[in-house]
């Protein structure tokens, strides 16, 4: 326990003084005999007596002492236990109570950041479920619609009926896509995402994906194009499924957010190699987002403008997951955009490398 200077000096006041006294009486009976015993013993009493009110008097300043860190840990203690996590503790001294009130205001900050954090968390629930409410009512809605058309008659043709069966299984989908999207962050959230992580062929893996999504893009009339600069030998360490993830939720942005009042909606795939990186490039000219949106687009449940989101859905995580998977692939994400003309993803990925440092191949 380290001592405070003013509990040193009253310690050694304390022994000293009388051991000067002691030591004086002793010296005048054995030096000085002719003195008698009157002064020794004066100096012994004086010594007894300063020895007698000097503890006293370190006692009485010891109990105050230790009870004003006590009082200020009693009341810190109290205030924690009311719920006010911002009233700061310090110690005024360098003593035996400076390390314990380092201890409980390291406590102090813990708790008040797990409370903070659970605050976030109860209210990243509360936007969760309303996205989710939103997301969901329209295609229930629209399927309870086209059922009931089905079943009152309305759909009187086998025409008829084979598209209202059709925008049902369509709405089916998106309902499906939703919830396999909010699984997924459960599993970002909870840190168990599955990676199987594989060497793949870059140029013939970004080939697949663009034909892969070509059929949705073309059902939404959005005029497509596609370059792919990659050489045929590079490849990457990457999961196919949680990597087909990022670009298939890059698409779904585009084509949420296209502008619904240009003549032609268009999408660009570029995918080329720069030094050690693999970059695809995903480009379109739809509505942009605006620069004091942009850092936030990486954000979970951020949507940078609430009344479009309302009007064409979205729960804010769409994004978040594609930075998440990216940085678990060793790479990046990084979006550029400008209001009214349009935004690009650049998703970079390094170059496998035999005994390079990549993504472990067994989480």
């Amino acid at each position: 326990m380290r001592l405070s200077r003013k509990n040193l000096l009253a310690m050694l006041g304390l022994v000293t003084i009388p051991l000067v006294l002691l030591s004086s009486a002793l010296v005048l009976l054995t030096r000085r005999p002719e003195t008698g015993a009157a002064v020794p013993c004066v100096l012994i009493g004086l010594s007894i007596l300063e020895l007698l009110l000097g503890s006293m008097a370190l006692l009485r300043w010891q109990q105050e002492h230790l009870s004003r860190p006590f009082k200020k840990l009693q009341d810190a203690a109290g205030r924690i236990r009311d719920g006010n996590l911002d009233h700061e503790l310090t110690s005024e001294e360098e003593d035996e109570f400076s390390t314990l009130f380092e201890s409980f205001e390291e406590m102090r900050l813990r708790l008040k950041n797990s409370a903070e954090e659970q605050l976030r968390a109860e209210q990243d629930g509360k936007v969760m479920l309303s996205n989710i409410s939103h997301d969901l009512k329209t295609p229930i809605t629209a399927i309870k619609g086209y059922v009931e058309g089905i079943r009152d008659g309305v759909a009187s043709t086998p025409e008829k009926q084979a598209r209202y069966l059709s925008t049902i299984y369509s709405k089916a989908e998106e309902m499906e896509k939703l919830v396999d999207q909010l699984y997924f962050y459960s599993l970002v959230e909870s840190g168990r995402i599955p990676y199987h992580f594989t060497r793949i062929p870059a140029r013939a893996y970004f080939s697949d994906c663009r034909w892969e999504l070509k059929e949705e893009l073309d059902a939404q009339e959005m005029v497509t194009g596609y370059e792919n600069r990659i050489p045929e030998d590079i490849c990457m360490a990457a999961d196919p499924e949680q990597l087909h993830r990022v670009i298939s939720n890059v698409v779904s942005n585009a084509v949420k957010y296209r502008d619904r009042t240009r003549e032609k909606n268009q999408i660009a795939f570029r995918f080329f190699l720069e030094g050690e990186t693999i970059v695809a490039e995903i480009e379109d000219n739809g509505v942009g987002i605006a620069p004091e949106d942009l850092p936030h687009v990486f954000e979970r449940f951020y949507r940078a403008d609430a009344a479009r989101s309302a009007s064409t859905g979205g729960n804010g995580i769409g994004l978040s997951i594609v930075q998440k998977i990216m940085e678990d692939h060793g790479g990046r994400a990084l979006l550029t955009s400008e209001k009214g003309k349009g935004s690009c993803m650049r998703l970079e990925l390094p170059v496998y490398k035999e005994n390079a440092n990549e993504p472990d191949p067994d989480r």
